[in-house]
C-alpha cells in the first residue's frame, strides 16, 4: 500500500520528516552562531569536525613516515593516534586532512539517517521527546566533532534487523558487524549481549561461539594498539562526560581500586534486579520486539562503557535507541502498571541526565568574565559531583531492563 493510501503511515513520514528538518536546523545553528556553542557545553575550538580531522592527520602521519602515536604535529593540538590500527588504513582511501569537511558532513548525515529509520514519530509529543534526545548536547557534541562513535552507531544500525531476519545466513551476519565495531573503538563488545536475542539453542549457541571467536581474533590483532596508546588515551572528567568512576575521580581517588570498586557496585546491582525481578514475567510483544532489542543494544553499550571507563559524553549517541521503546512501554495498557512506572521514571532520568550539563552551563555561562575563570571551573567540577546520584539513578534502572533480557536469554541458550 502507498504511503497515500494508508494515513498513518504518512502521518509517521510527515513527523520523521520533521524531526530530521529539526536536528538538522538545530544543529546548522550552531554552526552560524558558534559562540552559542559554549552556552549548550560544547566547546568547538573555533573548528568543526575535529576528530575526524584527528584521523586523517594520523593518516597523514603514516604517509610522512612520522609515528602515528606521538604527538602529531600535524594535529591542531598535537593530538597522537588513540585508535586501533584499522583507523590508519583511511588513506590507502585516498582520504587525507583535506577531506575533512565533506567526510565530515557525509558522517553527520550517515548518522542523522540511521537515527531517523529507528526514530519514527507519529504524534507531537513523541516528535517533541526524540528532539529532545537528538538535540540534546551529547548528540551535539558528538556532530560537532564529527566523533568517531557515529561510525560505530552507523556500523551497528542493521544489527537488530539481522537478528530478526528469517534468513539464518543473515542472521549470523550479525556477530560480524559487532566484531568489526570492535576492531574501531573496543567498547562495542559489549553489545555482544543483543545476541542473546531469542532463537533456538542450537543457533544461539552457534551464535555466541562465533562472536566469542571474532572477539578473540579481534583482541589479538588489537593487542599491540592498546600497548602503544594506553597511556595516551584522553581522560574525560568534569562536565560532560560519564562514567562510574567519576564521583571518585572528582573527589582526588584515581586508580585501579575505585575502578574496580565501580564495577562491582555495578554487578551488585544487576544481581540486585536479578533477584527481585521488577519487570516480573513481562515479555514485548511481538510489535515491540524490534524497539525491545533496539533498547537491549543501546542500554548494554551505555552500561558497559558507565560501569568501566570514563567517557566523553558523545557515547549518549547510543540512547537514540533506548528512545523508542521508552516512549511506548509507559503507553502499552497490556503491560503491568508496576512495568510501565518504571519505564516512565528511566525516560525522565534519560531526559534529565542529557541535559543537565547543559542547564549547568547556561548557568555558568552568564558569569564569563564576572568571576574568575578558576573558580567557574571549580563551580563545575562541583556541579558535576552534585549530578551523579542521578547519572547513578539512571543506569541502576537501566541494569533492571539487562538483568531481564539476560534471564531469558540464558534461558533460551539453555533449551528452557
Amino acid at each position: 500500500m502507498s504511503v497515500d493510501g494508508d494515513p498513518g503511515r504518512a502521518t509517521q513520514l510527515r513527523f520523521t520528516v520533521w524531526l530530521g528538518l529539526g536536528a538538522a536546523c538545530y544543529w546548522s545553528f550552531f554552526a552560524v552562531y558558534p559562540k552559542l556553542l559554549w552556552s549548550f557545553g560544547v566547546h568547538d575550538y573555533g573548528v568543526w569536525f575535529l576528530d575526524v580531522f584527528a584521523l586523517l592527520a594520523s593518516n597523514d602521519a603514516v604517509t610522512r613516515g612520522l609515528n602515528p602515536y606521538l604527538p602529531n604535529p600535524l594535529d591542531y593540538f598535537h593530538r597522537p593516534h588513540v585508535y586501533s590500527h584499522w583507523w590508519l588504513h583511511l588513506r590507502d582511501l585516498g582520504l587525507t586532512r583535506a577531506d575533512t569537511r565533506w567526510l565530515g558532513f557525509a558522517l553527520v548525515g550517515a548518522f542523522l539517517l540511521a537515527a531517523l529509520g529507528r526514530l519514527r514519530p507519529r504524534e507531537p509529543r513523541q516528535l517533541l521527546f526524540y528532539l529532545a534526545v537528538l538535540c540534546s548536547s551529547p548528540v551535539l557534541l558528538a556532530v560537532n566533532r564529527a566523533n568517531n562513535d557515529l561510525v560505530v552507531f552507523v556500523l551497528l544500525t542493521p544489527l537488530v534487523a539481522c537478528l530478526l531476519d528469517a534468513r539464518l545466513v543473515v542472521r549470523f551476519a550479525a556477530p560480524f558487524f559487532i566484531a568489526t565495531a570492535v576492531a574501531l573503538k573496543y567498547y562495542p563488545a559489549a553489545a555482544g549481549l543483543v545476541l542473546f536475542a531469542a532463537a533456538p539453542p542450537r543457533e544461539l549457541r552457534w551464535r555466541v561461539a562465533v562472536m566469542l571467536a571474532l572477539l578473540a581474533l579481534v583482541g589479538l590483532d588489537l593487542a599491540p594498539d592498546l600497548a602503544a596508546f594506553g597511556s595516551l588515551a584522553p581522560q574525560p572528567e568534569s562536565l560532560l562526560s560519564f562514567g562510574a568512576n567519576a564521583f571518585f575521580h572528582g573527589g582526588g581517588w584515581d586508580g585501579w581500586v575505585p575502578k574496580l570498586l565501580s564495577v562491582a557496585l555495578g554487578a551488585a546491582a544487576f544481581a540486585w534486579w536479578w533477584r527481585a525481578r521488577p519487570l516480573g514475567e513481562w515479555e514485548p510483544s511481538p510489535e515491540q520486539r524490534t524497539d525491545w532489542l533496539h533498547f537491549i543494544l543501546g542500554a548494554s553499550l551505555l552500561a558497559g562503557c558507565f560501569f568501566t571507563t570514563l567517557n566523553f559524553s558523545y557515547r549518549w549517541v547510543f540512547a537514540l535507541w533506548l528512545a523508542p521503546l521508552l516512549w511506548s512501554l509507559p503507553r502499552d495498557e497490556a503491560a503491568p502498571a508496576s512495568v510501565r512506572r518504571f519505564a516512565r521514571t528511566t525516560r525522565a532520568l534519560l531526559l534529565a541526565v542529557l541535559w543537565i550539563d547543559a542547564a549547568y552551563c547556561a548557568v555558568l555561562n552568564r558569569f564569563i568574565g564576572v568571576v574568575p575563570l578558576a573558580t567557574l571551573v571549580r563551580w563545575a567540577d562541583r556541579m558535576f559531583l552534585v549530578e551523579q546520584p542521578l547519572v547513578w539513578a539512571f543506569f541502576v534502572c537501566v541494569l533492571a531492563f539487562l538483568a531481564h533480557f539476560t534471564r531469558g536469554g540464558l534461558r533460551a541458550l539453555a533449551g528452557r
